[in-house]
């Protein structure tokens, strides 16, 4: 693709495989890689004004792309500048700093807010789209504002203005820029120990292999695993797709699954634990691009 944007990295299309936690291979339009708003902005805007297809992304920890993705093109968050700023007891970091970046800020600043989640993989503008969560703590918790690009201008949403439920807020049509947090100190000890112990629970419960860590959101008071797990499914595969016979919330990818491997497990778990149950399970991954 030429692009009037010859200072912007860009990649012709380009293969998916490493561009998702799960790694199945396929190929989109192009990507880019914008190293700042400015460049961000200038992208985003393009591509709209030309009515071309695009998703953004950023480090697709929870990304399955669907075969579809060979029509759009991506905008990458991951080269995009990271920053922290300090005002007064807030502090504002940007959303390309992973959740593990922030919580090595908080620790060595005596601050909580990110010892539970630093253990989440992926960038905090995902982070906070899908109101990441982990074991007990949540990223909205200590949420001030955010900076957004909406309708091509750049703007600030309080806390108030965000609908927040489990694993969900309504910033779908936005691409989030920064977010402010009001952190408080702790001691540096505490926030070691309970980073430690989620580390542990997690290296514990969860499967290894690749995957993009849990298929399904947990239904109210219930576990999606142990649901799964109640209708006959571990270890079930379709060529080198497996349900994890650890963790029955886990699609592994053994080697060469794609797509259509995937999503026929997803479905088929769907599929009977509303026959055994009545309840629909909802994907906590995001299959993109979304169905228009």
């Amino acid at each position: 693709m030429t692009t009037i944007f010859n200072e912007i990295e860009y990649e012709d299309k380009v293969n998916i495989k490493n561009l998702s936690s799960i790694k199945i291979s396929g190929f989109a339009k192009g990507i880019f890689y914008p190293k700042n708003e400015k460049e961000l902005i200038e992208v985003y805007s393009f591509l709209k004004e030309n009515n071309l297809k695009f998703i953004i992304l950023g480090n697709g920890t929870n990304t399955l792309f669907s075969n579809k993705i060979s029509d759009y093109y991506i905008i990458s968050m991951k080269k995009l500048q990271k920053y922290v700023k300090k005002r007064k007891n807030s502090y504002i970091f940007s959303s390309s700093c992973n959740l593990s970046y922030i919580f090595q800020y908080c620790l060595k600043n005596d601050l909580s807010g990110f010892e539970k989640l630093a253990t989440v993989p992926g960038l905090l503008g995902g982070a906070v789209k899908m109101n990441a969560s982990c074991f007990g703590q949540c990223i909205s918790d200590n949420l001030v504002s955010i900076k957004v690009l909406k309708d091509e201008k750049i703007k600030t949403l309080k806390k108030k203005q965000i609908k927040f439920e489990y694993r969900k807020t309504n910033l779908d049509d936005c691409v989030i820029l920064s977010a402010t947090f009001f952190l408080v100190r702790k001691d540096k000890q505490e926030l070691l120990r309970d980073y430690c112990f989620i580390c542990s629970l997690r290296k514990e419960k969860q499967p290894k292999g690749i995957s993009l860590g849990s298929t399904f959101k947990n239904p109210p008071f219930l576990s999606a695993g142990y649901l799964i797990e109640q209708c006959g499914l571990k270890g079930i595969s379709k060529n080198d797709a497996i349900i994890s016979e650890k963790h029955a919330n886990f699609i592994i990818n053994k080697n060469n699954a794609c797509f259509d491997d995937v999503f026929y497990l997803i479905s088929t778990a769907k599929a009977k634990v509303k026959e055994k149950f009545d309840i629909d399970l909802e994907t906590e991954i995001e299959v993109l691009p979304k169905e228009e």
